[in-house]
């Protein structure tokens, strides 16, 4: 992902959590925090400060290490949810 380190050399935020989702099926995610739900139709993935949703079919984690998530499946959709504040 070399691309990647080039393209946000100055953005720290990118630095903590990156996605790439393949056409045909899948995704590399780096940054990881931790894995929540989980079935083959969904998957949540949670980042130091952002929470990713996906959806699809048969998705499996192919790998899971050091921050570093492959998921194998037909990925249809994934959203992102960012965390409110909480109230001061």
């Amino acid at each position: 992902m070399r691309l990647f380190d080039e393209i946000f050399k100055n953005d720290t935020l990118a630095s903590l959590a990156r996605c790439v989702v393949i056409v045909g099926g899948g995704g590399y995610f780096e940054g990881v925090k931790t894995v929540g739900d989980f079935t083959p139709e969904r998957i949540v993935l949670y980042f130091p400060k952002e929470t990713v949703i996906i959806e699809g079919e048969n998705l499996t984690i192919g790998k899971y290490c050091d921050g570093d998530l492959r998921l194998l499946g037909k990925i249809h959709a994934w959203r992102l949810e960012t965390p409110l504040e909480k109230e001061k």
